[in-house]
C-alpha cells in the first residue's frame, strides 16, 4: 500500500494538509505516516547536563503525545496511521521515510501568513524540491475545497514528461472531472524546442484518457497559470521542476517558488530527474 507522508509541525497550515490528506487517503487507498523533525535549540553550554537533559525527555514526551492524538484522530476515520518523529532536519527525516516506505507523495501545509511565507516556504520547500525523494504537494492553510476534484498538469513541452503526466492521469481517475493539460506559453521567453515535438506524442501514449488539452499564450506564466485555474475552477495544480543548471526550458525552482507563494490553490511538485 502507497503512503501519504505529512510532514506536520502542529500549526493550524498543518492541521489543514493533514485533514486534505485523509481525504485523499480514503479517495486513493493510501496510508498516512505523520512526520515531525524536531531541531533542538542551540543551548548555553553552562547548563548543567542535568537539566539538557530533563528538557529534552520532556521535549520528547509533548512531541510525541501530540502525534499519538493525531495518529489516533486519523485511525478513527478508518485509516492505517503511523508517525515518526526525528531530531534532526525535515529533509533527512522525510529521505529515511521514503527509504523505508512506498510514499506517494508528500504533503506539508502553507501558512496564510507571507512574512512567514517567505521563511518557510520560500527557505524549506524551495529546499525540499531539491532534496527530498519524491512529490511535493503544498497545501495553503485556508483551502477547504476538495484537493482532488479537479486536476491540472502544467507542461512546458520542452522536455519528456510524460512519465510525470501518467502518475497524475492516475491520480485524476478518482475525480468526475477531464485531467487538464495546460501549456502557458510564455512569450517572454524562448521557446527552445518546436512544441509539436513533446505535444504529439501525449496525444499519442494518452489520447484515450479523459484529458483536455488547453494551450494559452502571454507574457506571464504566473498570470496565465492564476486565471485558467480560476476560469477551469482547478483544485490541484501539479508541475515539474529541476534543479537550477540542468537544463534549459524547464520549470526553475524559483518559478516553482513563486507559483507556490502567489496561487492559492495545492501545487503538486515533480522534480526532473
Amino acid at each position: 500500500m502507497k503512503t501519504i507522508v505529512v510532514a506536520t509541525d502542529f500549526s493550524e497550515g498543518s492541521s489543514n494538509a493533514i485533514n486534505h490528506s485523509i481525504k485523499m487517503a480514503k479517495s486513493i487507498n493510501t496510508k498516512i505516516t505523520l512526520v515531525h523533525a524536531y531541531s533542538p535549540p542551540i543551548l548555553d553550554p553552562n547548563i548543567p547536563i542535568g537539566l539538557i537533559e530533563e528538557t529534552y525527555q520532556h521535549t520528547l514526551k509533548a512531541l510525541e503525545e501530540r502525534l499519538i492524538a493525531e495518529t489516533e484522530r486519523i485511525r478513527l476515520e478508518g485509516l492505517v496511521v503511523n508517525y515518526k518523529l526525528s531530531f534532526s532536519d525535515l529533509s533527512t527525516v522525510l529521505n529515511d521515510v521514503c527509504a523505508t516506505e512506498n510514499v506517494l507523495f508528500i504533503v506539508v501545509g502553507k501558512t496564510g501568513n507571507s512574512n512567514i511565507i517567505e521563511k518557510i516556504i520560500g527557505s524549506t520547500a524551495n529546499h525540499l524540491i531539491d532534496s527530498i525523494e519524491a512529490p511535493l504537494m503544498i497545501i495553503p492553510e485556508n483551502y477547504k475545497n476538495e484537493t482532488l476534484k479537479k486536476l491540472a498538469y502544467a507542461t512546458q513541452l520542452e522536455f519528456d514528461e510524460e512519465k510525470y503526466i501518467e502518475k497524475v492521469v492516475k491520480l485524476a481517475k478518482v475525480s468526475a472531472h477531464e485531467l487538464s493539460l495546460v501549456h502557458i506559453k510564455d512569450t517572454s521567453e524562448l521557446n527552445i524546442n518546436a512544441d509539436e515535438l513533446f505535444l504529439e506524442p501525449i496525444i499519442k501514449n494518452f489520447g484515450k484518457e479523459n484529458i483536455k488539452i488547453i494551450q494559452k499564450e502571454g507574457n506571464s506564466f504566473k498570470k496565465g497559470i492564476n486565471k485558467l485555474i480560476s476560469d477551469e475552477h482547478i483544485t490541484l495544480l501539479a508541475l515539474t521542476t529541476h534543479k537550477r543548471g540542468i537544463l534549459d526550458g524547464i520549470l526553475n525552482p524559483s518559478k516553482t517558488k513563486r507559483i507556490i507563494n502567489d496561487t492559492q490553490i495545492p501545487i503538486l511538485v515533480y522534480s526532473f530527474a
